[in-house]
């Protein structure tokens, strides 16, 4: 009975090393006009995080991709958040933003945030989060309007 015990404990220590690919997490971030939020703020919505920078012209295209999701599917049920990763494009920012006319959060991705998606490695990248802060999906690359509807609709988070 004991070396079953034995056994048992040392499976779990050793399984407990592995860790799940999809993990909740939280974070704080600021928007480009240095409002404050949390992810947890969001509990209880499917969040699409999105990553670009200034000088990508498919992330800008995105952004503007983006706002018409929120415009269909942004309602008490998933937040749009997009963050800014490149510091030489913050003086832009503002000028992206209102030009654009986008109407959800746009952030500035500083070490906090970035430390939360190692694998982040181009833009853009949008991740799908759950109600309970777990990673479904990761798209990389440049989505249209229809490819977002598609992954939003898999998971029954956008009506058509």
């Amino acid at each position: 009975m004991r070396k079953g015990i034995f056994i048992l404990m040392i499976l779990v220590v050793f399984l407990s090393g592995f860790k799940n690919e999809v993990t909740a997490f939280d974070f704080s971030f600021y928007t480009y006009d240095g409002k404050k939020y949390s992810l947890s703020n969001f509990r209880n919505k499917f969040l699409l995080i999105n990553f670009f920078t200034s000088y990508c012209q498919p992330c800008i295209l995105e952004l503007k991709v983006l706002k018409q999701i929120n415009e269909r599917c942004g309602d008490k049920n998933m937040q749009i958040i997009s963050f800014m990763i490149d510091k030489e494009g913050i003086p832009l920012l503002s000028k992206i933003v209102s030009s654009r006319g986008l109407n959800y959060l746009i952030g500035l991705a500083d070490s906090q945030v970035l430390k939360n998606f190692p694998d982040l490695s181009t833009t853009p990248t949008t991740y799908l989060i759950d109600k309970t802060g777990q990673r479904l999906e990761k798209l990389v690359g440049y989505k249209n309007y229809n490819g977002f509807l598609e992954i939003l609709n898999k998971y029954q988070i956008c009506k058509n």
